[in-house]
């Protein structure tokens, strides 16, 4: 009778055991899903976070196209003799910046600690996990195209610049530029930085008829970068859109 009873004590804390592992393994993987949840979600808005920061680079390269714009159009004004409004000052920048450059830099905080940590496995929703993937895939096959114009521009316009204006004026333009990366550079130090007066500036450039041709490329080419910019920054917003919505459904359950 007591071997009976000792056989079913030891079955009974058994299955107690055994109950006790299943409950702490059930509760531990529940603890896990919730911290993956919750990590998901910091992912996500860090996602919108750098999402913000690519809008900002493309509407400031937007700015700065349009800019380039305008200044190759007077570049081409001055060519066919028109001379349009604003100082000699104005007119110099113009010659010396159309052929600025500025490069959209996408943010990649997020993505990167994703893929290189294997965390990309907690966006459980495979749709967005697409989403994301074509975003940053869309960027990537555009860049290589925008850096080509950039280079074209730059070897066609900027290389001829030096022919037109001397150093002096084209050290005083970069001093004045806004984020003055020429700052601490005195122009004095090379040659008199006086800007040429219009009609001699019209008289340089028509004698470096190449430039009038780089300038045209330029505002044709300025033009096409805007366009991919419009959408990237459409692609941009929708993925911040699909974020949120996904953020807010979190929320609500």
């Amino acid at each position: 009778m007591s071997t009976r009873l000792n056989w079913r004590f030891l079955v009974g804390e058994f299955f107690v055991i055994v109950v006790g592992v299943l409950v702490a393994l059930w509760v531990d993987q529940l603890q896990a899903a919730r911290a993956d949840a919750d990590l998901e979600v910091q992912y996500l808005r860090s996602f919108v976070i750098d999402l913000d920061a690519d809008l900002v680079q493309y509407d400031s390269t937007d700015a700065w196209s349009r800019r380039q714009e305008a200044a190759a159009a007077t570049v081409l004004a001055l060519y066919a003799g028109r001379r349009p409004t604003g100082n000699t000052a104005d007119l110099v920048t113009a010659v010396e910046t159309a052929g600025w450059q500025y490069a959209p830099i996408v943010t990649r905080n997020t993505i990167d600690d994703l893929r290189s940590t294997g965390n990309l496995r907690l966006i459980r929703d495979p749709e967005l996990r697409r989403a994301i993937a074509a975003y940053y895939t869309t960027f990537d096959a555009v860049s290589i195209p925008l850096a080509d114009q950039r280079n074209r521009m730059w070897d066609r316009y900027d290389a001829r610049v030096a022919e037109v204006l001397r150093p002096g004026p084209r050290l005083r333009v970069a001093q004045q530029m806004e984020g003055g990366f020429a700052e601490g550079i005195t122009s004095d130090a090379i040659e008199p930085g006086d800007f040429p007066s219009a009609v001699d500036l019209i008289a340089a450039l028509r004698a470096v008829p190449e430039l009038e041709t780089a300038a045209g490329d330029v505002l044709y080419q300025s033009i096409l970068i805007r366009a991919t910019i419009d959408d990237l920054r459409a692609a941009a917003l929708e993925l911040r859109g699909v974020l949120e919505r996904h953020l807010a459904d979190g929320d609500s359950r």
